[in-house]
């Protein structure tokens, strides 16, 4: 069984409970336009140009039979779509400024490197933690790797946007411990905006989840001008506070230290700001998420 991943984390703290393996899959079906994490919205492998790496030897294009690089004036050009993923310049790139992000290995191989941390997970409490992008969207690679931790005694968790079928959801169920989710925008039409899809099989999803009893981390990463109101955290937790079984609730702030991942892949950035979260609007939205006993941090 393979799947496409982008790295493995290990000994991560921020993604569940204790130290971590956090296992990082390529491909999305969301397109939040604040993503600090694009390089795993593709499902294929993608060339990434570091140009702060480059020592302009332009090696790459002696190499490349596809004319995949030229230069103008002393900057390197990549047509990407003539690239065809030959590796032929990341072999030959002295500085390492041409590498690939996406690397297909097999689900026994990520067991066993979860496996060897044991140890750590037992006496932290942690375990393993299927990321991405998406996890649903390699669900047969994802399911294995959860089957075959949970048989070792593993604990599991799941990062997920919650944009799937129910009887994906319900696959995945007997094998997660741990759900953690983002609940980005509560009104439907400005979710769409903001992330390329309505929100409706999410908050079906969550309510789903909640009546299953299941354990759930909600996130919210709180965008300046797109989610930081108290009009939109209210929502949220209006809509979280009437679950059967009512999960914790975290809030994020947003920061920028991704961006430049759109220029390394030759994305678009179609939010290419650097405003940060103050840290005042922060607390009063933290007051909100306290006032309905969510366990805010």
């Amino acid at each position: 069984m393979k799947g496409l991943i982008t790295y493995i984390q290990r000994m991560s703290i921020h993604d569940g409970p204790g130290l971590r393996s956090t296992v990082f899959l390529k491909g999305c079906n969301l397109r939040c336009k604040w993503c600090h994490n694009p390089e795993t919205w593709s499902n294929n492998c993608q060339l990434q140009y570091l140009e702060e790496k480059c020592i302009h030897c332009f090696t790459c294009i002696n190499v490349c039979e596809n004319n995949v690089f030229s230069v103008n004036g002393e900057s390197l050009q990549i047509d990407r779509d003539k690239c065809v993923l030959c590796k032929k310049c990341i072999e030959n790139c002295p500085s390492e400024a041409l590498t690939f992000v996406g690397n297909y290995v097999e689900s026994d191989e990520i067991v066993s490197s979860v496996l060897q941390d044991k140890i750590f997970y037992e006496n932290s409490n942690g375990g393993i933690t299927i990321s991405g992008g998406e996890p649903s969207l390699q669900k047969a690679f994802t399911l294995d790797i959860l089957k075959k931790c949970k048989e070792s005694d593993i604990h599991t968790a799941i990062e997920t946007n919650l944009l799937m079928d129910r009887d994906v959801l319900e696959s995945f169920f007997p094998y997660v411990d741990l759900w953690i989710c983002d609940l980005k925008i509560m009104d439907s039409e400005k979710h769409k905006h903001w992330t390329g899809c309505s929100n409706g099989v999410i908050l079906s999803n969550i309510k789903t989840l909640s009546s299953m009893s299941a354990k759930m981390l909600i996130h919210t990463p709180v965008i300046p001008g797109v989610n930081d109101s108290p009009e939109d955290i209210n929502s949220i937790c209006s809509f979280l506070s009437e679950l059967p079984i009512i999960p914790k609730y975290e809030l994020l702030p947003y920061h920028s230290l991704g961006m430049m991942k759109f220029a390394n892949l030759g994305m678009k950035n179609l939010f290419n700001h650097d405003q940060f979260l103050d840290k005042e609007t922060l607390k009063q939205l933290n007051e909100i998420v306290d006032s309905y006993n969510l366990n805010a941090k």
